[in-house]
């Protein structure tokens, strides 16, 4: 008799443990489903910007009046110029909803309070592969555009493409990894050879081909700033967009930087030349580039650096 007892004893035993091993597990299920529709299963949610990939030496605190801000994490967090323009970043963690839509946004405000949106959407590396862009966004004037890029397999932007102004198709061409051309395409819709007819040939192109070294620098001078001067001395119109590069969203740099840029604009032909003196600090690390037009010794520009 005791044992039936006992035995009856366990199987109860048994069913109740059952039951409670199936609602724990329900709940545990609803508790993880609950995280993953919140964007949070208390893990990955890091973003994939890492601006050490780009910048191995470290980021600068500025850039010819660019000073730029990082968190504890090592991203940027805002970019501001001496003119009083500030640049935004967000990043959107990769189990978030809007990761699916934008991996991080640039929002810049101008020293007029317009107000520019890079809605960024990044590749494996954490660089810009599309972007729709907003200018004068919050506003009855906003006008959305996009960027489209391309990199190779050292992590350089080789190709951009903008809709900007009918349309803009940027190539970089590297060698041994460094710039040595880079050709820009317009195409405006319209006639703009002026032949009548409005096909692939209306459109205009400019060029600059790049130099390392020179009669007075043999040795090319290394990049160990990271530095790309892309508006500058390479002849890219990035616009809002350099603000990306500094925040480690556009790239890898060149190895070394650039001596003599040669360019050449509308299918003119006529090429104009300048030349790109760079003062190091003690460590490589460049503390001011000056920009000289060979025959126009009145004219320069200068940036400073500081790391």
């Amino acid at each position: 008799m005791g044992v039936k007892q006992d035995s009856r004893f366990m199987k109860m035993f048994k069913v109740m443990a059952a039951s409670m091993l199936g609602i724990a597990f329900c709940l545990g299920f609803t508790a993880c489903s609950d995280d993953d529709e919140n964007g949070n299963d208390g893990g990955n949610t890091t973003t994939v910007v890492n601006p050490e990939k780009v910048f191995t030496g470290g980021l600068p605190k500025s850039v010819s009046g660019m000073s730029i801000s990082q968190n504890e994490e090592g991203l940027v967090t805002s970019i501001t110029t001496d003119e009083g323009e500030k640049a935004v970043f967000e990043y959107f963690p990769v189990t978030r909803a809007e990761a699916s839509i934008n991996s991080a946004r640039i929002t810049v405000t101008d020293e007029d309070g317009d107000v520019t949106e890079l809605n960024l959407q990044l590749n494996s590396d954490g660089y810009v592969k599309y972007c729709k862009s907003i200018d004068h966004a919050g506003t009855p004037d906003a006008d959305e555009f996009t960027w489209e890029m391309e990199y190779d397999t050292e992590g350089h932007l080789i190709e951009m493409r903008r809709s900007e102004g009918g349309g803009e198709i940027t190539n970089i061409t590297y060698k041994d990894g460094d710039v040595i051309k880079t050709t820009t395409r317009y195409t405006a819709g319209g006639d703009i050879n002026g032949d009548g007819v409005i096909d692939s040939n209306d459109e205009w192109k400019d060029q600059a081909t790049i130099d390392y070294v020179t009669t007075g620098v043999t040795v090319p001078i290394k990049n160990k700033g990271c530095l790309m001067m892309f508006d500058e001395l390479l002849d890219v119109d990035m616009d809002e967009m350099i603000y990306a590069y500094y925040g480690g969203m556009l790239g890898k740099a060149t190895k070394h930087l650039p001596l003599t840029g040669h360019y050449t604009y509308d299918n003119s032909g006529n090429t104009t030349e300048q030349n790109f003196s760079w003062a190091l600090n003690s460590n490589g690390y460049p503390t001011e580039l000056i920009v000289k037009r060979p025959g126009e010794e009145m004219w320069e520009d200068k940036y400073s650096f500081t790391w």
